[in-house]
């Protein structure tokens, strides 16, 4: 199993959200996406999507850095495209996105 690139120490357990397996942290609610999957869940709605919604703010661990959960490289802290206000951190070799606690149910208002 995929660990968490924040808590480090906790499996990641996959989430079904329409067709898209997302990989959440059962510690921190931190959420992991493969390369595409984030744009197309940003597009399903509030019902399908709730599974994913919780988690909170934590400065210590946000400014932590990650490593990718599937290939090990240093994740990158970006700003989001769709959401200039919001940062995620992206796997530059894989395309994955990872989404701290709470930054999911930003993104999405």
């Amino acid at each position: 199993p995929m660990k968490c690139p924040k808590c480090r120490d906790h499996d990641l357990a996959a989430t079904q959200v329409d067709e898209v397996t997302v990989d959440r942290c059962p510690a921190c609610a931190g959420l992991w996406f493969d390369a595409r999957e984030l744009p197309r869940v940003l597009r399903l709605g509030a019902a399908a999507v709730r599974p994913l919604h919780g988690g909170r703010a934590d400065v210590a661990r946000d400014e932590r850095a990650g490593a990718c959960p599937r290939d090990g490289a240093r994740l990158t802290r970006m700003h989001s495209a769709s959401h200039p206000d919001a940062v995620v951190e992206t796997c530059l070799e894989c395309q994955g996105i990872w989404l701290d606690g709470g930054e999911f149910d930003a993104l999405r208002r």
